[in-house]
C-alpha cells in the first residue's frame, strides 16, 4: 500500500474545506443590510459566548454579519444572505470513525430561528466537549 494515502486523504479533505468555505463566502454579501438582519443572531451568539466561557474547547469567532462555533473538529459558521433573505448555516465535521467531512447546510426564514438552532448546537457541542475532556483525562 503506498505510504502517501494518508496525505493525499488530508489534502482532500483540506479541498473540500476550502471549497466549503469559499462557497459560503462568495454566497453571502456582508453589507449593512446584513449586518442589520443579522444583529439578533449576533448578540444571542455573544451571549452564548460568555455564558460558555468555562465550556473546554469552544471557540467563538463573531463578527457582524457571521458567527464561527469551532469545537475540536466541528465548525458551526452562521450568517444571513441578502439573496434569499434567509439566515443561514453549514455545520462541518470530520468523523473520527471513517475519516470523512461531512456538512450539513440549514437556512431559517426568521433570526429566531437561527437562534434556537443555535442554542441546540451549543448544547450538543458542550456535551462532547465534556465527553472529549472525560475520555481524555481517564486515559
Amino acid at each position: 500500500m503506498p505510504s502517501d494515502i494518508s496525505e493525499k486523504l488530508e489534502q482532500a479533505i483540506q479541498v473540500e474545506e476550502k471549497r466549503t468555505l469559499a462557497r459560503l463566502r462568495a454566497f453571502h454579501e456582508s453589507d449593512r443590510s446584513a449586518e442589520d438582519k443579522f444583529r439578533p443572531v449576533r448578540l444571542a451568539a455573544e451571549e452564548i459566548r460568555e455564558r460558555l466561557q468555562s465550556a473546554p474547547g469552544i471557540e467563538f469567532t463573531i463578527q457582524p454579519a457571521r458567527v464561527w462555533i469551532t469545537l475540536s473538529d466541528r465548525d458551526l459558521v452562521l450568517t444571513y444572505d441578502l439573496r434569499s433573505d434567509k439566515f443561514i448555516g453549514e455545520e462541518s465535521a470530520h468523523s473520527w470513525y471513517d475519516a470523512e467531512r461531512y456538512s450539513e447546510r440549514y437556512e431559517w426564514d426568521t433570526a429566531e430561528h437561527c437562534i434556537d438552532a443555535m442554542i441546540r448546537l451549543c448544547a450538543k457541542y458542550v456535551w462532547l466537549a465534556r465527553a472529549i475532556r472525560a475520555a481524555t483525562t481517564q486515559s
